[in-house]
């Protein structure tokens, strides 16, 4: 089963606190469109409070980076340290999986959030080899995973051509190493024409408008 593409704005992780989901929900709104809030870093002493009454006050500039947005609590203004970066493809586990696991497209949904550091390629997870331990709902990022080897140079490959309302379907070999997700350049094997597309699953290269 291929992996849902679910589109989000900002996510609460499982273990969020009402507080944190409280001022997610009242940031979110004031983000331009392409940024999103990874993670909030709740004080301590507001870890099991209430979030009735807390107010996030409209920032004056947000951009990517880890700004303290001020916020009334009880009559106190607080600043609350956020960190918001630009939404991406990302994707996050559908179960816990343990160090040294082969995650195939059944573990994962692709999401479209903000995440901390650097992302895994999405496209390129499947296949690869978890460097430690997750839990469901983590996103996996660059060094939670060890990629799969890239399709050498020379393999035979299936190539789905598409322009317009034409579809064709051939073979052809790698000219250079691919992985899935990575531009790929491939030589017909019935005419020799070398084209360019994109490897889309292991062993397969789609050239031309997606179907």
């Amino acid at each position: 089963m291929k992996s849902l593409l679910v589109i989000l704005c900002a996510t609460a992780t499982a273990s969020a606190t009402p507080i944190e989901d409280a001022i997610t929900e009242q940031l979110a709104p004031m983000l331009p469109a392409n940024l999103g809030i990874a993670r909030v870093f709740v004080p301590a002493s507001l870890a099991n409070a209430k979030p009735t009454g807390l107010v996030v006050e409209p920032p004056a500039q947000l951009r990517a980076g880890r700004p303290s947005i001020k916020m009334t609590y009880k009559h106190k203004t607080i600043y609350v340290p956020v960190a918001l970066s630009a939404l991406v493809d990302v994707a996050v586990l559908n179960h816990a999986i343990a160090a040294g696991s082969m995650i195939s497209s059944d573990d994962f949904t692709i999401e479209h959030r903000a995440v901390e550091g650097a992302s895994a390629p999405a496209a390129q997870v499947a296949g690869g080899t978890l460097t430690r331990d997750l839990d469901a709902g983590a996103p996996v990022g660059a060094h939670d995973i060890a990629l799969p080897p890239p399709s050498p140079r020379g393999m035979r490959v299936s190539v789905e051509i598409a322009y317009g309302g034409v579809r064709i379907k051939g073979t052809g070999v790698l000219e250079l190493s691919a992985r899935v997700g990575d531009s790929a350049t491939v030589r017909l094997a019935y005419n020799q024409t070398v084209l360019r597309g994109t490897m889309t699953s292991p062993g397969v290269v789609s050239v031309g408008a997606e179907p």
